[in-house]
């Protein structure tokens, strides 16, 4: 077993729970949490990687191999931030139904995801509350809350006005000085509008109204500050989330990482340490800039975000006829940041690969405890940002053991 140093270590936000900010980095089609998350080689249900070994940073365990140098890079440096929550249970083998289960916690119609009900809890204070540059995403009802960048630049041309010209009928573009004209006038309808209203529940209608008004007269000046469009690569995704984080726009952003698929039916080994070497390499960028780059509340915007880094389901323990692992329902899930009991694995597996009960409110592993699902995961997720999870999910327990 490999023991590393700790470059930097866990560190003490002071910033308060409803100041928190969420980076959500998904992995569409099932990771294999025993080539980086869960070091399984003691148990005999188990196929690991050959050539790969354990390696500790503090109290951290992970897996480590020599073709995935940036894993090891992201533990050594920010080891002490992260937490692996290992067994997670997503109750479903089929990759949509584990999607949405993973995100919302459930399978009910109409059921809003972790970022959308963060942002959505203080929804006036952000021009895009919840910033989807890639990836999934199930608004719910908190649909107002939510903006999709669009791969092919669909948000960076509503705010131009370019996205006039996608149109099969011709329409004229106002000129900027129309356009501020147009502006103006809707400002004073609306807040005309509010001081007329005759009711209670008009009155919050139109106030909405003129809030979304002045929130896209903000969008529109920061046209050319901010790279609307982060295309398919994870750090240029990473740079339009971290933009509009630092500057206030946002408080929660969803990206996707895509290399090859995860879905590895054959040669699991092969595609899944590629994908693990590219994602962790994209990762350090990440974490890199958010600690280089000035949050909302003083310190760094490190300080203020959590990374939520995660796929929809695992894979089998054994290999396949084809080298490949097939779709399992229990998989890990990683948070890296402020108000995490960082540098611990919590949760694990048993002898058969199912995910062990955890006492929810220690963290340690517990005959006594109950069993780490999706839904506790995203019960923590919101509590950890100062949104009551009984609310969303009534008698669902956030697991408070890695909450400082």
């Amino acid at each position: 077993m490999g023991s590393l140093g700790l470059s930097q270590q866990a560190f003490a936000s002071n910033v308060p729970a409803g100041g928190r900010k969420i980076i959500l980095v998904y992995n569409y089609g099932g990771w294999d949490p025993t080539r980086v998350f869960a070091a399984e080689f003691d148990n005999r249900a188990v196929d690991m990687e050959r050539s790969a070994e354990v390696a500790q940073v503090g109290s951290l365990h992970f897996v480590d191999h020599a073709e995935r140098p940036s894993v090891r890079e992201f533990f050594t440096r920010f080891g002490g931030e992260s937490v692996f929550l290992n067994g997670v249970l997503v109750p479903s083998v089929a990759h949509e139904n584990c999607l949405k289960l993973s995100l919302t916690g459930t399978s009910a119609d109409g059921a809003a995801d972790w970022p959308a009900l963060i942002a959505g809890d203080r929804i006036q204070a952000h021009a895009l509350p919840h910033i989807v540059v890639g990836g999934p995403s199930f608004p719910g009802d908190h649909g107002a809350a939510v903006t999709r960048a669009g791969a092919s630049g669909q948000l960076e041309g509503l705010l131009s006005g370019d996205i006039l010209d996608w149109s099969e009928t011709s329409v004229r573009a106002p000129s900027s000085r129309e356009e501020d004209v147009m502006d103006d006038y809707l400002a004073r309808r609306a807040g005309a509008a509010v001081m007329g209203a005759g009711s209670d529940r008009e009155a919050e209608l139109l106030a909405g109204y003129e809030s979304s008004l002045e929130r896209s007269r903000t969008l529109k000046g920061l046209l050319n500050v901010i790279e609307w469009n982060g295309g398919s690569d994870l750090t240029a995704q990473a740079g339009t989330a971290i933009s509009a984080l630092s500057m206030g726009l946002s408080r929660c952003a969803t990206l996707n990482f895509s290399y090859h698929s995860w879905d590895t039916h054959a040669l699991n080994d092969l595609y899944q340490s590629r994908n693990f070497e590219r994602l962790f390499n994209g990762l350090v960028d990440l974490m890199d800039t958010l600690h280089a780059t000035p949050g909302t509340e003083g310190g760094s915007l490190a300080e203020e975000t959590v990374v939520v880094v995660m796929s929809e389901m695992g894979r089998t323990p054994r290999l396949n006829e084809g080298e490949g692992k097939d779709h399992w329902p229990y998989t890990s899930v990683m948070m890296v940041g402020p108000g995490l009991t960082g540098g611990r694995v919590v949760g694990g597996f048993d002898d058969y690969y199912y995910g062990r009960m955890v006492d929810m409110a220690s963290g340690e592993v517990s005959d006594a405890g109950v069993e780490l699902g999706c839904e506790n995961v995203g019960a923590t997720l919101l509590k950890l940002c100062g949104v009551d999870p009984e609310e969303a999910h009534p008698g669902v327990a956030a697991l408070d053991g890695i909450l400082t």
